[in-house]
């Protein structure tokens, strides 16, 4: 299985680590995550909350891409709606080439509307605006390639011919069924509210007919599952690291706690939806997701205000085989 980390670099005053520092520990870690063998590192998008300190990620990976030789880099993902398409194919196409032909490019609408507010965009009008965006970037990276520079195409041609693979971010079978049939990759979230497993096999699954029903090999595209993890040498110590890193991550995400956070903890750990125990105990819910089908997935690694050092002990424990 492919074993990729996912860093939302969210910031959380109380505990005192500035964007300065949150940036360090990323690029430390995203050198460590290259020498431990993981596939790819992704970065999430976000403005005007602490969900995220990678207002473009463009930037961030441009410096991790200079600081690492193997691991594939990407967003997960850039928020299309929020800028220039033109503006994005040139960002990213930049990091291609900067990285040798490293981007995985990690696609969506947006789902926080007081982003969009405080962007100037339309968080109701975002999928027309997505589409159009998406459709944009991909003819202006396959004109790069053909050669066309000025204002038809770009001055910056990606390395990757006829472009980056594209992964498209959804929740629910029907995008995942489109992004396969289009040829695109996916790229989904394992959430607390789930019941359990079910759905993000059902997601593969359509994924995956997408694909079949689009005319593309089944191997042309992959389904990248992102998931919270933490590996501690006990059960105990996973909890008392990941827990208040989880509650943290909740009350910024949807404003409010859980009612029982124990009770979510045992549940969510209990239907693997998210990974954490000692490294035997994930290593089953692991190959639990092997089982129903996936084949790459991307741990949330460091989230909450998690210390850092905690963090990069998980990240060893996670890393893939030798």
């Amino acid at each position: 299985m492919r074993r990729s980390v996912f860093w939302l670099l969210d910031q959380y005053a109380e505990t005192g680590e500035t964007v300065a520092e949150i940036h360090a520990t990323a690029l430390h870690q995203a050198r460590l995550a290259d020498e431990l063998g993981f596939h790819s590192l992704w970065l999430a998008e976000h403005h005007f909350m602490p969900l995220g300190t990678a207002p473009n990620p463009a930037v961030v990976l441009a410096a991790i891409a200079q600081a690492t030789t193997r691991l594939r880099v990407g967003p997960a993902v850039a928020v299309l709606p929020m800028r220039n398409p033109i503006l994005i194919a040139e960002d990213y196409a930049l990091v291609d080439v900067l990285s040798g032909g490293r981007l995985n490019m990690g696609v969506g609408t947006g789902s926080q509307a007081a982003e969009f507010t405080g962007m100037g965009a339309d968080f109701e009008g975002r999928r027309a605006a997505y589409d159009t965006g998406l459709s944009e970037i991909c003819a202006r990276w396959q004109a790069a390639s053909d050669g066309v520079r000025g204002p038809e195409g770009m001055n910056v041609p990606p390395v990757q011919i006829p472009r980056p693979p594209i992964y498209v971010a959804t929740g629910t079978n029907d995008g995942a069924y489109a992004a396969g049939k289009a040829g695109h990759s996916l790229l989904t979230l394992v959430s607390p509210v789930m019941q359990g497993l079910g759905d993000v096999e059902a997601r593969n699954a359509a994924h995956a007919r997408g694909l079949a029903d689009g005319g593309h090999a089944a191997e042309s595209a992959e389904s990248v599952v992102v998931v919270f993890a933490h590996v501690a040498a006990t059960e105990e110590g996973a909890k008392a690291t990941a827990l208040p890193a989880m509650l943290n991550f909740f009350k910024a995400a949807a404003g409010i706690a859980p009612p029982d956070p124990d009770g979510m903890y045992s549940h969510i750990c209990a239907s693997d939806l998210a990974l954490a125990g000692t490294p035997e105990q994930v290593a089953a819910q692991i190959e639990r997701y092997a089982t129903i089908g996936i084949r790459h997935l991307a741990f949330v690694s460091r989230f909450g205000g998690m210390n850092a050092q905690a963090a990069e002990d998980s990240l060893r424990a996670l890393a893939p085989a030798a």
